[in-house]
């Protein structure tokens, strides 16, 4: 039995909400018509350490480890069951974040308890819901799903309707957003602040982090600084290996704030760039304007993808273009939707995020790639990271 009391008046003192409750109250609502179109009584959101985002969002709760289920009701009621408990004892478990007043714990296997337990949980939360709805099917491991499936008998693939709802942000996800952006442009100044010859790619991935935590942020993933002929593999770790003069540098970092995103990339030369390096880089930086030229509401993915092609067709870097993926969707996960690549034929819509990265990948060579993160507006984009897309002399 917990020493602590975990109820939501013992948790109030510690819990400061991401969002105002008129946000979160719209999340829910949106759900539950969504749910009424589609004749569900209610809906059972998992989510866990690898995948927090969808209980994140309609808790305020992040999972440190093990699994969670959300359980909405169709008048809008929700309870959280988890097994994320450390030490038999929730309030050590930063259960002190979740908002939702009914939170239910199993201890899970590490401390004793049975695996499926925290399915059981939430199965019972969804009593007597009848037809019930199941986002995360992704990412919910087979024992969970069959422990769930056969505690409910009419269990549907719902992930198309909270992907709908954060498909497009609202004003304060936006808002948070922004300062993601501007947390990742701060990084990216102090990465370029550190970069020079001798440098260790470590040392100068850590001066990004630094200024992130400094500023009370986070990474939102794992910060990529890598020269030489890595940089022509684009995405990789830091090493404890020295930058060389007139190598070329693949910078990749984002910035996590409240639980939302911001990607940016950026590549450059150590000292001074050599013609191929500053051939390279020049292609990435005309392939990212050729992109913004099309890009707004009422383009598709598609379209961009053309404007992007005909930078590079006929030119030697044709065959270094990445038509299958120039970019992401991004909010509180790295990856959403929509996703950038040749033949997408869905729409660009007010209230979208973007990373934005079309690129040129040369082995051995290097990258030559601008990124950033945009919001679609009514009229065109917003870039959300704002560094300077010349990084290069």
């Amino acid at each position: 039995m917990p020493r602590l009391a975990f109820d939501l008046e013992a948790r109030a003192p510690y819990l400061v909400p991401a969002f105002s409750d008129a946000e979160y109250d719209r999340r829910v609502r949106a759900l539950c018509e969504g749910m009424a179109r589609e004749g569900l009584d209610a809906l059972c959101v998992f989510g866990s350490a690898a995948s927090p985002s969808a209980i994140t969002y309609l808790t305020n709760y992040v999972p440190a480890f093990g699994h969670a289920f959300a359980v909405l009701h169709a008048d809008g009621r929700i309870a959280l069951a988890t097994d994320s408990v450390l030490h038999g004892e929730p309030m050590h478990s930063m259960i002190w974040m979740c908002r939702v007043p009914d939170v239910r714990v199993a201890l899970g296997p590490v401390y004793g308890g049975s695996p499926e337990e925290v399915a059981a949980l939430a199965a019972d939360a969804v009593r007597p819901a009848a037809r019930v709805g199941l986002v995360g099917l992704a990412h919910i491991p087979h024992p969970l799903y069959a422990a769930l499936a056969s505690r409910l008998s009419d269990l549907r693939p719902a992930d198309h309707l909270l992907a709908a709802i954060r498909l497009y942000k609202s004003d304060e996800e936006i808002d948070t957003m922004r300062r993601a952006g501007m947390l990742a442009d701060e990084a990216l100044g102090a990465v370029f602040g550190a970069l020079r010859a001798g440098a260790e790619e470590t040392e100068v991935a850590a001066a990004g982090v630094q200024r992130l935590h400094a500023l009370g942020g986070r990474e939102a993933f794992a910060t990529c600084v890598v020269g030489g002929a890595q940089a022509g593999l684009k995405h990789g770790m830091p090493r404890r290996r020295p930058l060389e003069d007139g190598a070329l540098v693949f910078i990749d970092l984002g910035a996590a704030w409240r639980g939302y995103m911001s990607d940016a990339s950026r590549c450059a030369a150590v000292g001074r760039a050599g013609r191929r390096a500053r051939d390279l880089l020049q292609v990435g930086l005309d392939l990212y304007h050729a992109g913004l030229g099309v890009l707004g509401p009422g383009r598709t993915v598609d379209e961009v993808s053309r404007a992007l092609l005909a930078v590079v067709r006929g030119t030697r870097y044709e065959p270094y273009y990445c038509p299958g993926g120039f970019g992401h969707g991004i909010g509180m996960s790295v990856l959403e939707a929509p996703g950038l690549f040749a033949g997408n034929t869905a729409e660009l819509r007010p209230r979208m995020t973007l990373a934005y990265e079309p690129m040129v990948v040369v082995e051995g060579l290097g990258t030559g790639v601008v990124e950033d993160t945009l919001l679609i507006t009514d009229t065109g984009y917003e870039r959300l990271t704002r560094y300077p897309v010349v990084t290069w002399s």
